[in-house]
């Protein structure tokens, strides 16, 4: 069968655009390979240490020399592949070795390289209202109330509805009502609204304390249809 000029044309223009799809493709693969590997690399890095979160996480006791295994761990994955959740981990790691120091000038540099570390985890990844509380909690350590109340309001702005973590924000918030803007004491009456609705026997307490009552009692006061609802369908009554 003969080829014409025009046919044997296309045929050329068909072979060079497959073997730029090739190459394009291969030079995309490389690019995701690069990218891969440091990620790769960070994981494999914090893996071994992963059960001493988990151990924390249930209240099982940690030695000092594994604590730093594992913060040192976290620091050296950053400069592979940088992440918020990590830079928020190592932070609290070191909340919990500073606690296991004694009073002094390390202690007081555990807890100020912790509060670093969550800050710039925070700053990489910001909707983490575990660790905004963490913060919360070392700025009103430090006697900076300004900032605490400022990193326990967006731990009540970036969610989590759990009645533990709701009822340690009420309580810290009401030590800081007086730094408190009007706007951030809505948000910690909400606080309370939601967490009536969860664990209600654990409000009734708090507002049976002296200082917090009033507050206890004007949130409840300003319970929505929907969250009597919420709270009707959870316990059977009112």
């Amino acid at each position: 069968m003969n080829t014409t000029p025009t046919e044997a044309g296309d045929a050329r223009v068909r072979g060079r655009g497959t073997a730029a799809a090739v190459v394009l493709a291969g030079l995309l693969g490389c690019a995701l390979l690069a990218l891969g590997v440091p990620r790769l690399i960070a994981g494999m890095m914090v893996a071994d240490s992963q059960d001493i979160v988990w151990d924390l996480a249930r209240g099982r006791p940690v030695a000092p020399a594994d604590l730093e295994g594992a913060i040192a761990a976290r620091a050296a994955a950053t400069r592979w592949e940088p992440s918020g959740e990590r830079d928020t981990e190592r932070g609290m790691l070191l909340i919990r070795r500073a606690e296991a120091s004694a009073p002094g000038a390390e202690r007081d540099r555990l807890l100020a390289d912790a509060a670093a570390a969550i800050e710039e985890g925070l700053s990489r990844g910001p909707v983490q209202p575990y660790a905004w509380a963490a913060l919360a909690a070392l700025r009103e350590q430090a006697g900076d109330r300004r900032g605490a109340v400022d990193a326990l309001r967006l731990s009540m702005l970036s969610g989590a509805f759990d009645p533990d973590l709701m009822v340690w924000r009420i309580g810290m918030g009401l030590r800081l009502l007086p730094s408190m803007t009007v706007e951030t004491q809505a948000l910690l009456r909400g606080q309370v609204r939601k967490a009536w609705v969860m664990a209600p026997d654990t409000i009734a307490r708090l507002g049976d304390e002296p200082e917090a009552g009033a507050f206890v009692r004007r949130a409840l006061d300003e319970l929505t249809d929907a969250e009597v609802a919420d709270y009707v369908r959870r316990h059977g009554r009112k």
